[in-house]
């Protein structure tokens, strides 16, 4: 999803579905019920960035965005990883309905902390 004010791209968020056995869930280091991060294939849609250029950030174009790329979306609920170094990232998800399910960590050296948040989706 692209957002454009006339020809200038003013940001863009993208993401995918998870696919059935999704690794998403590895890092996990927060218990949870298994069903919780049981991945069908159809289930649950990684949100995967949000960026806005400076010109329009701190104005409603990261929410449409978001809610426009969500919008279309057949999945039961979203997710996504916030840095747990940037807390006011993670106020405004929670502004917008996001709930943190706990901390992850990637099997990637050097990995950041992050909480891992879900969103229901009314599809």
């Amino acid at each position: 999803m692209v957002g454009y004010d006339g020809v200038s791209a003013a940001g863009y968020a993208y993401g995918a579905p998870l696919p059935e056995g999704a690794r998403w869930w590895g890092g996990l280091l927060t218990d949870v019920p298994a069903n919780v991060v049981a991945e069908t294939g159809t289930r649950t849609y990684a949100f995967s960035e949000l960026m806005v250029r400076r010109t329009w950030r701190k104005t409603v174009t990261g929410r449409r965005l978001h809610d426009a790329l969500l919008a279309a979306r057949t999945e039961e609920r979203a997710t996504l990883l916030v840095d747990q170094d940037n807390p006011k990232v993670r106020a405004l998800y929670e502004s917008w309905g996001w709930q943190t399910l706990g901390d992850l960590r990637p099997s990637l050296p050097n990995a950041p902390l992050f909480h891992a948040m879900l969103l229901p989706l009314l599809n």
